[in-house]
């Protein structure tokens, strides 16, 4: 399969970090030696990893930067971002598979959500919708504190990055068993599928931030100045199902956890005669949502591929 310009390695052709065992150490530490012990050991292995994975800390830096540069006076750097910063990214990331333990462990109390938009959580309760959410924050962390919620949930996912994890997860609770689709490709009787989950009352969570495996189907929108490719599935598949649209992100914020809901489209409708610039206008309002939450927590995003394509000092931002 061939690869755009705009990137030159897909996202699942990058190396996977880790395994099942030590996912099962992490879980050890945690339970035995408390969060304290977890977060110190959590940060020399992030910072071992950070000194030897340098795709991931050369990524971390070209996103920062070119949020930094987005962002001008607004930004949430002082200055330009340097390699402590792209280590505290890193970190980030190591943080949120704890908050995902401890949310699926029941240490983490629905109190602590603060949601912003929970009228749209509550028009869809038990009535089908789409939910995109993105490799940004902590999504999981929701469905783990909701897990006694009454609406079922169901996840489009890449199998080879997601079912090992996902049966970790239900080894802590089984609880965390949710309703996995495989989107490696999409045809007909998976149309069927996702049309009855929604009939059903359902809810169908697709990440919109990654192009899928066996697709091309992409948009180049401009994301933190600069041009990048964009997958078009969800939009498809919502137009195709005519189902409500929600844009949903979860991360924490001091001691609380803000979950934002946004409504994108109560009825996805793509006009054939408008098409390609009303689903252009969709994704629009969608990038610029992400651009938002990465201004409000630029460590949060989770993509440590290169996004672009090439590099932030290439473009001479």
């Amino acid at each position: 399969m061939s690869t755009s310009p705009l990137q030159p390695k897909r996202w699942d052709q990058q190396q996977e970090k880790g395994s099942f065992f030590v996912l099962r150490v992490m879980l050890w530490l945690y339970r035995y030696g408390g969060r304290g012990i977890f977060v110190f050991i959590l940060s020399l292995v992030i910072w071992w990893y950070w000194l030897f994975a340098q795709t991931a800390r050369k990524n971390s830096l070209d996103y920062l930067t070119r949020l930094h540069a987005f962002a001008q006076a607004q930004s949430p750097f002082d200055m330009p971002p340097t390699m402590f910063n792209s280590y505290q990214h890193l970190r980030s990331f190591g943080m949120s598979i704890l908050d995902k333990m401890a949310g699926w462990l029941g240490d983490v109390p629905e109190q602590e959500l603060q949601l912003f938009g929970h009228e749209h959580f509550r028009q869809y309760y038990q009535k089908g919708a789409i939910l995109l959410v993105s490799h940004f924050g902590n999504i999981e962390l929701l469905r783990a504190v909701k897990s006694d919620h009454v609406q079922v949930v169901n996840v489009l996912v890449y199998r080879k990055h997601a079912q090992q994890f996902n049966a970790f997860l239900q080894s802590i609770n089984p609880k965390a068993a949710v309703r996995l689709i495989s989107v490696d490709e999409i045809g007909v009787d998976t149309a069927l599928l996702l049309q009855q989950r929604l009939d059903a009352g359902e809810w169908i969570v697709i990440a919109a931030d990654r192009i899928p495996v066996k697709s091309n189907r992409q948009q180049v929108i401009d994301f933190l100045g600069s041009p990048a490719a964009w997958p078009e599935g969800a939009w498809l598949i919502a137009h195709l199902l005519q189902a409500p649209v929600l844009a949903v992100f979860c991360y924490p914020v001091q001691q609380k956890i803000q979950v934002h809901i946004h409504l994108i489209s109560a009825n996805l409708l793509l006009p054939r005669q408008q098409r390609q610039q009303r689903l252009a206008e969709y994704m629009q309002q969608y990038v610029a949502l992400v651009q938002q939450h990465c201004l409000a927590a630029p460590y949060q995003w989770f993509n440590f591929y290169p996004f672009w394509g090439t590099s932030c000092q290439d473009q001479k931002l």
